[in-house]
């Protein structure tokens, strides 16, 4: 399951070599298996990134990751993911992050501060952006996309 923020999508995303943040909180335990990220505005572009996941509260590192990703010059979203699935609970907030590096891209616009999956019951909050200088922030940014699992679904495939 992806969970996607943004309504609109832009042209013009400038990378100044800091980190997209968001922070965010779930109201039942799920997995974080990656990102969904923008690409290139026009031809085909590779991007360099790392993401991580950060609990907010202590400041732990809880997943990090360096790759790269192609993108082809249309609107999509591309999705980044992490080695191993992110444990996430309930009721704690956590940061999100993105850094990459590379041509500027599309962006997200519009974007919603609350999300709820009504199949699941399972909401996902991006109440605002944090320690980046980077213009991230829950209305516009090139992190438009946490790609999910709920945890009683990937229990099952992790036995």
């Amino acid at each position: 399951m992806s969970i996607n923020r943004f309504q609109r999508i832009e042209a013009s995303w400038g990378y100044s070599g800091t980190p997209d943040r968001i922070k965010f909180t779930v109201d039942a335990p799920i997995f974080v298996l990656g990102f969904g990220l923008y690409g290139s505005m026009n031809d085909s572009a590779e991007y360099g990134v790392t993401i991580e996941i950060i609990n907010f509260g202590s400041g732990q590192i809880l997943a990090h990751r360096e790759t790269s990703f192609m993108a082809d010059g249309t609107p999509r979203i591309f999705r980044v993911m992490f080695k191993e699935p992110v444990e996430i609970a309930s009721g704690l907030t956590y940061i999100a992050s993105a850094k990459l590096k590379g041509a500027e891209s599309h962006y997200g616009t519009k974007g919603l501060r609350r999300i709820v999956r009504q199949l699941a019951q399972h909401r996902v909050v991006y109440p605002q952006a944090v320690g980046q200088t980077q213009p991230s922030h829950s209305s516009s940014a090139s992190l438009p996309e946490i790609t999910t699992a709920l945890l009683w679904k990937t229990a099952k495939y992790l036995k």
